[in-house]
């Protein structure tokens, strides 16, 4: 009998030009998503590629980095086409200076969009497709399929034959996901095909195949959720009509209220400062110690035997003669100004965590919230595999804490830097010809971005069985009259 149904149902989908229909846009909006996607990432690769060479021309030596500063890289994602995300924000280097004793580094995003339009609209990502073009595709589906065969009456020629209602409600959902994937999974094959053609295939890059994969897996499982949906409205619906009114409600409720919402929410329950107040606290920590340390030097000063009572001019004659009063007064001021350089690394360290903590706590908020929409499980899923999420801020968070540890031991740590009577020298202990520091980028593994959504995943798949199992109940208890 299930066979019967199922077969029915495939049929009548077919006939009435809805398959035909989400074929067609899936062969045409999937490729040209991809393609777009894809072209964009090569520009944005050669130009990474580019970057990296031409910098490691400029800053070979320390002498180069205290010239010019130090960058580390990241590269564009390779997987953009599953999902933008928040690429655009995402710094695309980190920046280092030293400065003294302190190693100062800082976020640089110097990516522009060549068509501004692209940011007031958005991408044609996979995220975008299949949360707004083949939702509405799935409702198209969805809206009449228990309501529409009652008001034809053939919903009740069906059940005067004694078929059991669970296997009508099942048929329906087997044959609905069954075409909705075929045209899905076709129209993500002639995307694969065309971009190879075009000479940017996507799957170039090492370690993209298995997140691709997974992304077209969990969209495929937000298709069938989406059905679920549509099957539970039709079976709570009298009319055609106020079943398309309750989906297109749902839809804009799940796929623009909640999600959008979600921040200001977070916003009110979790308010944080801004970056602007942020650094302006660490510019005033940086002037309170370079206060203190002029004052601890002049206390120094004054109290060196041998070296108090000198003016400025002598105390350059006894350096230059190597008086063994100067080395001592060198020695202690140096260790004296490294004490202070890391309480200030330290403080400037603590307002940074302090602040990251909260940002990521309003963040997490925020996604909870979202996560009450299938729509957001789906963006925040494509979004990590993609590589342009919040696991890949987090990554570069942890790059710019790495870099500024490697800038403070190999070049801030061995600038001596020496003052007497408010004049300064120093950066004699520093090898100037030696290799600049370097931080190459390191791709976040593929368990560190599942980890991120494995929540995300859940939720699919409970919001799936919630709306089958409420459709399956709604259509026991169903006027087929």
């Amino acid at each position: 009998m299930f066979r019967i149904i199922y077969r029915k149902e495939l049929l009548e989908n077919i006939r009435n030009y809805r398959f035909l229909l989400a074929l067609i846009i899936c062969l045409v909006v999937i490729p040209l998503g991809f393609s777009v996607s894809q072209k964009d990432y090569a520009d944005r690769r050669q130009v990474y590629d580019d970057t990296v060479r031409d910098d490691a021309e400029l800053r070979k030596t320390v002498q180069d980095f205290l010239m010019n500063g130090g960058l580390a890289f990241r590269p564009p994602a390779a997987l953009g086409l599953l999902s933008s995300g928040v690429e655009m924000v995402l710094p695309n280097a980190v920046e280092a200076r030293a400065f003294g004793l302190e190693a100062r580094v800082q976020f640089n995003n110097s990516r522009r969009l060549d068509n501004p339009f692209t940011a007031l609209f958005g991408r044609l990502d996979l995220a975008f497709i299949v949360t707004t073009v083949l939702a509405v595709l799935v409702m198209i589906f969805a809206f009449n399929a228990v309501v529409g065969e009652k008001e034809r009456r053939t919903l009740a020629q069906v059940m005067a034959n004694a078929v059991p209602r669970p296997v009508v409600i099942a048929a329906k959902m087997a044959a609905g996901g069954t075409l909705l994937a075929a045209a899905f999974l076709a129209g993500v094959l002639t995307g694969i095909l065309l971009t190879t053609a075009l000479g940017i295939d996507p799957f170039r890059e090492a370690g993209t195949w298995a997140p691709f994969g997974i992304g077209v897996a969990a969209s495929l499982v937000f298709l069938m959720v989406f059905y679920g949906l549509g099957l539970l409205v039709s079976s709570l619906s009298r009319s055609s009509v106020s079943a398309m009114v309750s989906l297109l409600s749902c839809w804009v409720a799940l796929a623009m209220i909640l999600p959008k919402g979600s921040v200001v929410l977070a916003k009110l329950v979790r308010p944080i400062r801004s970056q602007q107040v942020i650094e302006l606290e660490k510019s005033q920590v940086r002037r309170q110690s370079q206060k203190e340390v002029e004052e601890a030097v002049d206390k120094l000063a004054a109290s060196m035997p041998g070296v108090k009572d000198m003016s400025y001019q002598d105390y350059y004659k006894a350096a230059r003669a190597k008086d063994p009063a100067i080395d001592a007064y060198a020695k202690a001021q140096a260790d004296l100004r490294s004490q202070f350089a890391a309480r200030l690394n330290a403080d400037l360290d603590k307002i940074d965590a302090v602040f990251d903590d909260q940002r990521a706590a309003q963040a997490a908020a925020a996604r909870t919230i979202a996560r009450l929409s299938p729509v957001s499980c789906l963006v925040h899923v494509l979004t990590e595999l993609a590589g342009t999420g919040f696991a890949e801020e987090a990554a570069w968070r942890e790059t710019r804490s790495r870099y500024k540890q490697i800038v403070d031991r190999d070049v801030a740590s061995k600038y001596d830097m020496i003052s007497f009577k408010q004049v300064a020298h120093g950066g004699g202990k520093i090898d100037r010809e030696a290799p600049a520091p370097k931080l190459p980028a390191e791709p976040v593994a593929l368990g560190r971005r599942l980890a991120a959504v494995w929540i995300d995943f859940v939720l699919l798949a409970i919001y799936g069985l919630l709306f089958f199992t409420g459709a399956y109940v709604s259509f026991l208890r169903y006027d087929v009259r």
